[in-house]
This record gives C-alpha cells, structure tokens and sequence, in this order.
C-alpha cells in the first residue's frame, strides 16, 4: 500500500512539473550509478532515449521518463575513445520492469586504458640498480658486458592521464656493496600518453 502511494504521488508531481522531470509519457526517471568513468564519450541508450555521461560522472538519467510497469533495457550505445578507456558491456540490472524500486539500480562499470612504462639504462656498471614510479619498482639486472644498454619495463602499467614520475630507489654497486657509478633519469616526469613509453632515459656514469 506504501508503494501504491509513492508512486501517485511521483506521477503527480511528475505531471504538475514534467520540464523538470524530464520528457515522455511516463512518470518515472530511468537511470542508474556509473564507476570509473574518466574519459568522455560514453552515450547508453534505452530504446531511443539516450544520455552521454560526462567524464567523472558518478550517475546518470535519461531524459525521457518511463511508465510505471514498461520494460527497460540499457545497453552501451558508444563506448568511449578505446584508447582512452572502455565500459564493460554486460550493465549489472539493467532490464526489467520498471517501478520505483528498479529505475535506479542499472550500474555501469568503466576502466581506464593503461599502458606500460620503461625505458633503456645506458653505461650501467654493477648489480642492485633499481628503479621507481610511485610505490612501483623495478630491479635492473647487471648486464653481460658492462656499460651495456639495459632495457626496463615496470611491472605495472600506468592509466593514461595519469602523472608518473621516475627515480631512482637504489643505486648499483660491487660485490663488495661499493658504489659502481651513478645513474640519474633524465625528464623523469610527465603525463602518461594514450600509448606506451619506452623512451626513458637513464645515463649511469663515474
């Protein structure tokens, strides 16, 4: 009976005001919750009503409104830049029939494109070098002929958009545990692209 009530009175304030409730016949907003969404693009659609979230959004609602007891069905129109990010095309409840109960429940997960980060060490000589982004490391491996270039790659890739900044967490040295030479990265900050780096640039030297 709660319920019954609940939803005459939407349908009347939805009537008396429907510019602010949005157009349609119906009398209830259809919408849901968006996570990590941080690119643009993104358009869903329920039927021939669509709305594109802007990035960084954490909802969304359709313009039009729908009947108390109509079927819905929001699916992923256009996915955003797939360079930049992608949205899962299964949406956790996203059909059914719709009341004030269901109208609200469609969630809509997103994911940042990531890509990976490295680069090439040059005149490297001794073991222990490692190297950072963040909480991120990587261990450079002494390579077979001293001062030889090494390549690197951190183990985890980097979301574009996102900043990075590398250093350098622990300095090479002997068996001895004696200082070899000192490596600097050379521009070790900067945007992350919507592609990989492997241009970083570390120089180790007496």
């Amino acid at each position: 009976m709660k319920s019954l009530y609940l939803r005459a009175g939407l349908a009347v304030l939805c009537g008396a005001t429907l510019a602010g409730c949005g157009g349609g016949s119906g009398s209830l907003q259809l919408g849901g919750t968006i996570v990590g969404l941080t690119k643009p693009g993104l358009v869903l659609q329920n039927g021939s009503s669509t709305v594109s979230p802007a990035a960084g959004d954490t909802t969304f609602t359709f313009p039009d409104l729908v009947a108390n007891d109509a079927s819905f069905d929001i699916e992923i129109k256009t996915q955003p830049d797939p360079a930049l990010a992608t949205c899962d095309t299964t949406i956790q409840y996203n059909k059914g029939k719709a009341n004030i109960y269901t109208v609200r429940q469609a969630i809509v997960t997103c994911h940042t494109a990531t890509y990976s980060l490295g680069g090439t060490v040059h005149g490297l000589v001794g073991k222990g070098l490692v190297l950072a982004n963040g909480s991120q490391t990587v261990p450079v491996a002494a390579p077979a002929t001293a001062g030889a270039d090494v390549s690197f790659t951190f183990p985890t890739e980097v979301p574009n958009g996102s900043n990075y900044g590398v250093t350098v967490l622990a300095q090479p040295t002997d068996d001895n545990g004696n200082p070899t030479v000192k490596c600097v990265v050379n521009s070790p900050a900067a945007v992350m692209p919507a592609a990989k780096v492997t241009t970083l640039n570390v120089s180790c030297s007496k």
